[in-house]
């Protein structure tokens, strides 16, 4: 199997094949379809280094290599699957934890480099002009959208945090195209926010997908989609590039609506000092 291949050699890998097994585990569904040429595109390598990772791995060449990853497109790893992985890739303790370190670091990397700025602070002002923010996420995703909900409500006081079909429904029943709909999922991708997803475009909602490829089910219902790395040699994945773009459209909204803010912190203050919440 491609995905146990590369965790059982990933501490052997050169920087740029550790690049490519990254890109490689992450977008599995698209490099399915992908020539050499596309691949080194997408990774932003040369053909050869590809052929290097490919030989590395013990595949005669390319189409061999394709041929694994055909398979492994076709299935999803289990939790019990990667945490075998993980086992794997970070064997050893002090080196397997300074690479996580650094794996995380070029993901946000990565995330930065292909970051439409233009698209950014559109997005950025879509979301202050809307009448609602609805934040689709369930499963592991919910603890980024708590956090977001939680940080763009103190600006804005407007956004709506949705996990589930069957406690939230009602929420998103009214949704319009006054409104935005932020969906966050990644692989395996929650079939919940897809469907949320994808009521909310029926809706004419602007919809904003954070996601990890541009295979993911939520970028066909996308208005506009921003891709954050999150695949690791792991049982779990990295939110660390997903929320480093969730901080920076939170900082972007709050440098637009500082007079707001300010009024909302100061009203939020006095709650918590009436009230005694914090020591």
């Amino acid at each position: 199997m491609i995905k146990e291949t590369i965790a059982d050699n990933y501490e052997k890998m050169s920087k740029t094949q550790k690049k490519i097994a990254n890109f490689v585990l992450q977008n599995i569904t698209a490099v399915s379809y992908y020539n050499i040429q596309q691949l080194a595109e997408a990774v932003g390598t040369s053909e050869a280094s590809i052929l290097r990772f490919c030989t590395f791995l013990g595949h005669k060449g390319f189409p061999e290599f394709k041929n694994e990853v055909q398979k492994a497109a076709k299935e999803q790893l289990t939790m019990k699957d990667r945490l075998e992985i993980s086992r794997k890739a970070y064997d050893e303790k002090e080196a397997g934890i300074a690479e996580i370190f650094r794996q995380d670091i070029n993901r946000i990397e990565h995330t930065l480099d292909q970051l439409d700025m233009d698209m950014f602070f559109e997005i950025c002002q879509k979301i202050i002009l809307a009448k609602k923010i609805y934040i689709l996420a369930a499963r592991s995703a919910s603890a980024l959208g708590q956090f977001f909900q939680y940080y763009l409500n103190m600006t804005l006081g407007n956004v709506e945090l949705i996990t589930s079909l069957d406690c939230h429904a009602d929420r998103l029943c009214d949704v319009s195209g006054e409104d935005v709909v932020i969906g966050i999922t990644f692989s395996r991708y929650s079939k919940v926010t897809e469907e949320m997803f994808s009521y909310a475009r029926e809706r004419g909602a602007v919809t904003v997908a954070i996601t990890d490829s541009a295979v993911s089910p939520i970028v066909k219902d996308a208005a506009y989609c921003f891709l954050t790395e999150t695949a690791m040699p792991s049982y779990i994945d990295s939110f660390t590039a997903p929320l480093t773009l969730i901080n920076a459209i939170l900082v972007e909204i709050g440098r637009n609506r500082s007079i707001e803010l300010t009024n909302r912190i100061g009203k939020l203050d006095a709650f918590s000092s009436r009230f005694q919440l914090f020591e």
